[in-house]
């Protein structure tokens, strides 16, 4: 039953993934139309959310609170992990690039000591970071909001 449950979660985390990965120039050019463009100030405050997925180890599932200092790093104040191993919680240091059509990508290194990367998507002027982990072994994604701080403050 578990291996069924695995390989029909990553079936389905695979296409999510796919889709994802199809849509983000569509959706990074629909940003560009709305949105006046983007830079690393665009990402200033607090974003929490969820990311789920599946690894090798099997499905998982993060809650974060980020905070982006509008300079392209940030810290993961606090990211807590459900697992098949339980539950872990531990901190981030996050580098970050964006570019003027709202996409670009994160690097999380973990108090752990693990290091895990992803694609962006920023949207809702600057409210909304859209997220896939493009760490081989692992189909991850999920959305962070905006929950305190400015969001967009300027493109330059």
């Amino acid at each position: 039953m578990i291996k069924k449950l695995v390989a029909t979660a990553t079936t389905s985390a695979l296409v999510t993934a796919t889709a994802i990965t199809l849509a983000a120039p569509a959706r990074a050019a629909a940003v560009q139309l709305h949105n006046e463009g983007c830079s690393l100030r665009t990402l200033q405050g607090a974003y929490s959310g969820n990311i789920s997925g599946i690894s090798s180890d099997g499905p998982f599932n993060f809650q974060a609170t980020n905070v982006f200092n509008g300079d392209g790093t940030g810290t993961g104040i606090k990211v807590t992990r459900v697992d098949e191993s339980g539950v872990s919680t531990y901190t981030a240091e996050l580098t970050y690039t964006l570019d003027e059509d709202c996409t670009g990508t994160l690097t999380a290194v973990r108090s752990t000591g693990v290091t895990t990367h992803y694609v962006i998507v920023v949207t809702d002027d600057g409210k909304k970071v859209a997220m896939l982990q493009t760490d081989p072994g692992f189909v991850a994604d999920g959305t962070t909001d905006l929950v305190s701080g400015h969001g967009r403050v300027s493109r330059k």
